[in-house]
């Protein structure tokens, strides 16, 4: 999940836990083509409930889900866990277009945009996401399954394979091979110092969020409109999708290594900060960012990090703290020290083993260890 949501995901998630009715409100009503393409939609949508989803293999084609777990791009691109589609009570199809598909004339694409949003009681508009999805129709008029988007536009995007990674981008890009390599070397470093063997993935990356919306499908999603680099990583599908950062994103290619193991650990996420960095800083840059952050806040009690909402969009407290917890060990103990952390459910007991000290003394022993690394790389 991007780290500057957590706080809105939550709010959002508890204002919009009853699902609401799928609208239509588009021109051609009266095509039985479109009405059943319409239908097929408005069903896969109403699956997205109640914290379930649909039977991919009855929407999508057996391809796809055969490569895929989760073949719909769409689904997780607002957060990691939370649908798309369950954001809202005002979901509303409001445009249908029919088009032949161009790589099979006998059958029809039909084309749907649909807008995800909510009304608040002083009738407020909020919009979550205007997604586009694509229906293939047979030559009688029946549904045959959703298509990609990717591969609905492919013709606008070209494909690089280096080593174990291949990469998908707008044409407009020119690939940056000494990047690339470089992200190899770290990988490979990785893997050999933690005894992971090679992972074979996709990389899709864009220069904006606006790109990558494009690529997944979205003309919007809530957070579009931020500029710094972002990403998210499915390890189920072996798949990275980022914006900002071109092909050297290793934040989001360590959790393809490290969630399937380690996902439910209290500092993962924050041991990918300190190996990968996050939004473009590295981590000695995030440990300048958070003492800044102390020093212009110093009511800031770190002894409360697991609920401390930042008030730079930036600076991910929890992560950043973890990340620094992580960089102590392996600074004494190297990567079975780290091992031993992420074992841990709870971090009272980690304090207590790993440090000797109680929860009370964990805000001056975390900001002495946040000036002290700082004012080492001064």
């Amino acid at each position: 999940m991007k780290p500057n949501f957590i706080l809105i995901l939550t709010i959002l998630f508890f204002s919009n836990k009853i699902q609401g009715q799928i609208h239509s409100n588009f021109v051609n009503k009266n095509d039985k083509e479109i009405q059943n393409a319409v239908e097929f939609h408005k069903k896969y949508l109403s699956e997205f409930q109640n914290g379930s989803t649909p039977n991919y293999s009855k929407y999508w084609h057996k391809k796809d889900c055969e490569k895929y777990k989760n073949p719909d791009a769409i689904v997780y691109s607002i957060s990691s866990d939370y649908p798309t589609y369950n954001f809202g009570n005002q979901k509303t199809i409001f445009y249908a277009r029919k088009n032949k598909d161009k790589n099979d004339k006998t059958h029809t694409i039909i084309h749907l945009k649909t807008l995800f949003g909510d009304i608040d009681s002083l009738q407020k508009i909020t919009i979550f996401a205007i997604t586009n999805h694509y229906i293939k129709i047979d030559n009688l008029g029946n549904v045959l399954n959703f298509v990609r988007p990717f591969e609905i536009h492919k013709d606008l995007y070209t494909t690089t394979q280096n080593k174990n990674i291949t990469y998908h981008y707008p044409k407009h890009i020119i690939f940056n091979p000494e990047k690339s390599d470089n992200l190899i070397v770290q990988i490979r470093k990785f893997e050999k110092e933690w005894e992971f063997n090679p992972i074979n993935f996709e990389y899709f990356f864009t220069n904006t969020q606006d790109e990558l919306g494009e690529m997944k499908g979205l003309d919007y999603f809530l957070g579009m409109e931020q500029s710094t680099p972002s990403g998210m990583a499915f390890p189920d599908e072996k798949i990275i999708y980022c914006s900002g950062n071109g092909e050297g994103y290793l934040h989001e290619v360590l959790h393809l290594y490290l969630n399937p193991l380690y996902e439910n650990s209290p500092v993962n996420h924050g041991l990918i900060y300190y190996l990968g960095g996050s939004l473009g800083y590295n981590f000695d840059e995030l440990i300048q960012k958070m003492n800044d952050y102390l020093v212009k806040y110093p009511e800031t009690n770190l002894s409360e990090f697991e609920n401390i909402f930042t008030k730079d969009i930036t600076l991910n407290i929890y992560n950043v703290v973890t990340g620094l917890l992580c960089k102590i060990i392996y600074e004494k103990e190297g990567v079975n020290g780290v091992k031993r952390l992420l074992k841990y459910k709870n971090f009272t007991d980690l304090f207590k083993i790993e440090f000797k000290i109680n929860k009370k003394d964990w805000d001056f022993f975390l900001k002495t260890n946040f000036k002290k690394y700082s004012s080492n790389k001064k």
